[in-house]
């Protein structure tokens, strides 16, 4: 649709005036002999390339002068003030489109904008502007204008369709010691083409004061880091509650900085309570099931996971998917799930021990139920009082333990 505005328009309308009129809108109606539109953002990397912003002419008018100067209002939306000027813009016309170019080296110092938070912690901010544009029939304009600096380098997470978003943090807070899965976090460097990059630095810190550099080597673009996968020693070893803080800085070619950090706490999947019971030859009770902590009878069929076998040992009972590995160097008291799962990976696999001592450690994995309702869980045995007795001729042998185990979450 076409306006048709009358040359005898407000002068209001004119200093204030911003086109956003779709293309095939004329703009030879207006009593201003053009518009300026105004520039998209940059990052904080960006100290020396061209910002640019097309001018739409209105028919056999051109542009003599545009100059960009800063706004001293005391809002973005208040009447605009002209303090220095920041630059002259140079023009270039190409198939009938103008358009408008000065350096972002001209704005200033970005060192200048205050700390941001929330993980992004670095620098950047705005600056308030406004452009001046002169025309050949004598018509000026004067319009506000927010020249935005943004993050050279943001932090990336996955949204619910796996597509990688910018984000204020890392979106991790934390990893598991030990676990093997994989702990990612990611950044992507943020510029314009004019901008070159010349590295991006990972490194690591303990307090948050002192960084370290961290294995391997970092892309200039974007990069996907397993933090889980670094290995412990790079830290010096790794303990349940450490706090370790990621810091990742891209420069560039003329030395511009901006850095991303995270905090990252670390964790431990604990195995569950432990258990009490007592495993004895005994045909009324020489079978047990660690799951319920109960004995059952030799005759039972159903219930047992585990049997008594001699001299004071024991073995998988039935069907049961369970075997185990006599680990005495894995800490009762200490272990988590995955130091259990890591020695159990690591040791001989057999469905049945014998000849067990006191303070022995048996580390084991079952499997209960099947498909997709299967749960695996690892746990831990330690060996308690052996116990020899006899009562009417009849000798019982038995032996306490304690245990614990759990599932991964």
């Amino acid at each position: 649709m076409k306006k048709y505005i009358k040359q005898i328009v407000a002068l209001a309308l004119i200093m204030s005036f911003a086109s956003c009129s779709p293309d095939d809108e004329k703009i030879d109606m207006l009593s201003a002999g053009g518009s300026s539109a105004l520039p998209g953002s940059i990052s904080r990397l960006d100290n020396n390339v061209p910002i640019n912003f097309t001018v739409k002419l209105k028919e056999g008018v051109t542009v003599t002068k545009i100059e960009i100067y800063k706004n001293i209002a005391a809002s973005s939306t208040a009447a605009i003030i002209l303090g220095d000027k920041v630059s002259d813009a140079t023009t270039t016309t190409v198939d009938n489109v103008t358009t408008a170019t000065y350096s972002s080296s001209t704005l200033g110092s970005f060192d200048t904008f205050p700390t941001a938070t929330a993980g992004n912690t670095g620098k950047s901010g705005t600056f308030a502007l406004a452009i001046k544009s002169t025309f050949s029939d004598g018509s000026v304009t004067t319009i506000p204008y927010v020249q935005t600096v943004g993050k050279g380098i943001v932090w990336k997470v996955l949204d619910a369709d796996g597509n990688a978003v910018t984000s204020s943090t890392s979106g991790v807070t934390s990893f598991m010691l030990d676990d093997p899965t994989a702990v990612n976090i990611r950044y992507a460097v943020v510029k314009k083409a004019a901008t070159a990059i010349a590295s991006v630095v990972g490194e690591w810190s303990k307090d948050g004061l002192t960084y370290a550099a961290l294995p391997g080597s970092f892309a200039n673009t974007k990069q996907t880091i397993d933090i889980a996968a670094i290995p412990y020693s790079t830290y010096g070893g790794l303990a349940v509650d450490d706090v370790i803080y990621y810091k990742f800085t891209v420069t560039t070619s003329t030395g511009q900085k901006d850095y991303i950090n995270t905090k990252v706490t670390i964790a431990t999947q604990p195995l569950g309570s432990e258990m009490t019971a007592t495993l004895s030859d005994d045909l009324a009770s020489n079978k047990f099931s660690l799951k319920t902590g109960l004995n059952y009878a030799n005759t039972d069929t159903k219930n047992g996971e585990i049997i008594f076998t001699t001299p004071f040992g024991i073995s998988k009972q039935g069907t049961t998917v369970i075997d185990f590995v006599k680990s005495n160097a894995t800490p009762y008291d200490t272990a988590d799930l995955f130091k259990v799962q890591a020695d159990y990976n690591a040791g001989t696999k057999v469905t049945s021990l014998t000849g067990l001592m006191m303070n022995d450690i048996i580390l084991y994995k079952i499997v209960r139920g099947t498909g997709t309702a299967a749960v695996t869980s690892y746990g831990m045995i330690k060996v308690g009082d052996i116990n020899t007795t006899t009562l009417n001729a009849v000798t019982t042998n038995s032996f306490g333990i304690v245990y614990k185990e759990a599932s991964f979450l």
